[in-house]
């Protein structure tokens, strides 16, 4: 007798979950009605839709989020996408683009440049407060590919090092010099001082540089050399060390 009544109560528990999911799947009350699409800067509203493979009406737990995410990073705009069920009918759409850290200096033509190496093609009209990068031989770089450039690596691993030891300084940085394959110079925004870095141990040479500024010398300073190991030559500062 019990094991009838048990078996009556998963019947009815099947039945009941099945319900739920046929109300859930097949009701019009969550077909989709709407999008909501942010972070697409370069991506218009068209193209994202585009990309998904969305239809207005279809029933929003029916939608793979996770396919309609990689359809879209397929875009080689895209860095990152995350999507959402937004009930009763709505579904989110985060977008997160690629974007230069660096401008590079091709003369005649600018062109952005990621973390990752990655050439990022400027937006027309849009103003970029960025480091720029000199010294670089005009090339026509594809975009969206990795510029295999060693000057280029060089100034990456500048920046990664800063960016790890000292990032509030990459906003004194107006630009990063490379004309010399063997020094790295760096021109600041405020003073227009020159700091030569050399090549390569740029972390302990940040280093250096942030004891420098923790004792008020790089601010007085119109030029700073971090090229020897065991010294560093300044001209302009009001104190001695």
């Amino acid at each position: 007798m019990k094991k009838a009544s048990i078996a009556g109560v998963l019947v009815l528990l099947f039945l009941w979950l099945r319900g739920v999911e046929l109300f859930f799947t097949e009701s019009t009350l969550f077909g989709l009605k709407n999008l909501d699409i942010t972070g697409n800067g370069g991506l218009s509203q068209d193209e994202v839709l585009k990309l998904a493979d969305l239809r207005l009406k279809q029933n929003i737990f029916k939608i793979d989020l996770g396919d309609i995410e990689r359809k879209i990073e397929k875009d080689q705009r895209v860095k990152s996408v995350e999507t959402y069920r937004i009930l009763p009918g709505k579904v989110a759409i985060r977008i997160e683009e690629k974007k230069p850290d660096l401008i590079l200096n091709l003369s005649p033509q600018l062109c952005g440049l990621s973390l990752e190496g990655e050439i990022i093609p400027l937006r027309e009209g849009e103003a970029y407060d960025l480091p720029i990068v000199n010294g670089i031989k005009f090339r026509s770089f594809k975009p969206y590919s990795r510029a295999e450039e060693p000057k280029i690596e060089e100034a990456l691993a500048f920046y990664k090092a800063v960016r790890e030891k000292l990032p509030e300084f990459l906003d004194q940085i107006s630009e990063i010099d490379l004309e010399d394959k063997d020094n790295l110079v760096v021109i600041l925004v405020k003073s227009g001082a020159r700091i030569f870095f050399g090549t390569g141990d740029f972390q302990k040479k940040i280093e250096r540089f942030v004891w420098l500024e923790k004792a008020s010398v790089v601010e007085e300073c119109s030029y700073l050399d971090f090229r020897f190991r065991d010294q560093v030559i300044f001209k302009g500062a009001k104190k001695s060390l």
